[in-house]
C-alpha cells in the first residue's frame, strides 16, 4: 500500500484562491466560521474538511489521506487514542 500523505495547506489554499474566492470567505459561504474552515487546513474538522473537498470537487480522503478514510469516515490515530485514554485514566485516578 503507498504512503499517502495530506496536500499541503498552502496548495489546498491556492486551489480555493485560484475559484476567485479566499478561504475565509467559503466558511460564511457555508453557515460556517471562517476560522473553522482555516483550521481544518491544519487540522481534522469534518464539516469543514467536507466544505473544502466538496468546493474543490475532491474527497476529503483525495486531499487528507492521513484524516479520512476512502468511505469519508474520519480516521483516528493511534497516538491519539493513546492520549484519550491516558487522560481519562488520570481523570477516573483523580476523582
Amino acid at each position: 500500500m503507498m504512503d499517502r500523505k495530506n496536500m499541503h495547506p498552502e496548495d489546498i489554499k491556492c486551489a480555493i484562491r485560484k475559484t476567485g474566492i479566499t478561504v475565509s470567505s467559503l466558511g460564511p459561504l457555508n453557515g460556517l466560521a471562517d476560522s473553522s474552515i482555516r483550521q481544518a487546513l491544519i487540522r481534522p474538522n469534518p464539516s469543514a474538511n467536507r466544505v473544502i473537498a466538496d468546493y474543490l470537487g475532491k474527497s476529503p480522503h483525495e486531499i487528507w489521506p492521513e484524516w479520512f478514510a476512502p468511505d469519508g469516515t474520519r480516521l483516528y490515530l493511534k497516538k491519539n487514542n493513546i492520549c484519550d485514554n491516558a487522560r481519562r485514566s488520570s481523570k477516573e485516578g483523580a476523582a
